[in-house]
């Protein structure tokens, strides 16, 4: 069931970057058809071979996809339970074998069919100190960074999703690249005088794009400028905002007609109105109190 619930993953699962590689380790990990496993932070972070930091954005991206669900809590020492949705009973298509479609029979050197001859002035062993590995190929696959090969006929780097970069890279400077689906909360955000620092990585630019889905533009841009409002010190980084938009609720339904405002109940008490004149029993009350005040005087 491991092999149908990765090769589910590798031919039809959207994610891309880590949170696709967030799917195969859970995929990695089921036993059964309903493709479910038990892992943690820590187990995430060893099968991984990321930081903490970065595998918890790397599940939250995977999780705001869809494509991984978070079945069963974690209670005590039992770790979450995750689901992948798409493999639950899904079953790999075996490809036949035969003379046809067999692997290719290896071949025994002699002198017959001795290893091939190496073409070309320049081709040199095809093994040894000189023909290592390509340098371009990072030490991880879950690196924090992974620098693109160099050179003219090389185009720009791009991130694993489609128009997301996660920051260029100016003299030693971050210079923030805003993808075009996250410009209408940026702009509103900066319309209020809010300006944080928007170089956020390319996992936490898949959960803002599956959180503007949800609950749209708007409600992520009110929600932001609040919580900057209410921040002591100001708010340096977008990443502060995260937080308080995944606890948001979806956008309501189109036509959705807004609760009315509860009518107020209404007073009994009379205002007094000092404008109108004053009736006689106002004045005699007047005039006993000033009476009161002489006698008291002349005591």
């Amino acid at each position: 069931m491991t092999l149908d619930a990765m090769d589910w993953v590798w031919t039809r699962a959207k994610s891309r970057g880590n949170a696709r590689l967030v799917l195969l380790a859970v995929a990695d990990a089921t036993t059964g058809p309903d493709a479910t496993a038990r892992m943690g932070t820590a187990e995430f972070m060893r099968r991984l071979a990321a930081s903490r930091s970065t595998t918890r954005a790397a599940v939250d991206a995977a999780l705001a996809s869809g494509e991984l669900v978070e079945e069963e809590p974690a209670q005590g020492s039992r770790a979450t339970r995750y689901k992948i949705p798409g493999a639950v009973g899904y079953v790999r298509t075996h490809r036949a074998t035969g003379p046809e479609s067999g692997p290719v029979a290896e071949t025994t050197p002699g002198p017959e069919s001795g290893p091939l001859t190496a073409t070309g002035p320049n081709s040199g062993p095809s093994t040894g100190p000189e023909s290592g590995p390509p340098a371009d190929i990072p030490d991880t696959l879950f690196g924090t960074e992974i620098r693109p090969p160099m050179g003219p006929d090389f185009g720009p780097h791009h991130s694993p999703i489609e128009g997301v970069s996660e920051g260029v890279r100016e003299r030693g400077r971050e210079v923030a690249v805003i993808p075009e689906f996250a410009r209408p909360v940026v702009d509103r955000i900066s319309a209020a005088e809010i300006y944080p620092a928007w170089t956020l990585t390319p996992a936490e630019w898949f959960i803002v794009d599956a959180l503007i889905k949800r609950s749209g533009p708007d409600m992520l841009a009110a929600a932001a400028v609040q919580a900057a409002q209410r921040a002591r010190n100001g708010v340096a980084h977008a990443r502060y905002f995260l937080r308080a938009w995944q606890a948001l609720p979806p956008a309501p339904a189109p036509g959705t007609v807004p609760a009315a405002a509860p009518a107020r109940p209404a007073s009994n008490v009379i205002p007094l109105d000092r404008a109108q004149p004053r009736g006689r029993v106002a004045q005699s009350a007047d005039y006993l109190a000033e009476a009161l005040a002489a006698m008291e005087a002349q005591q």
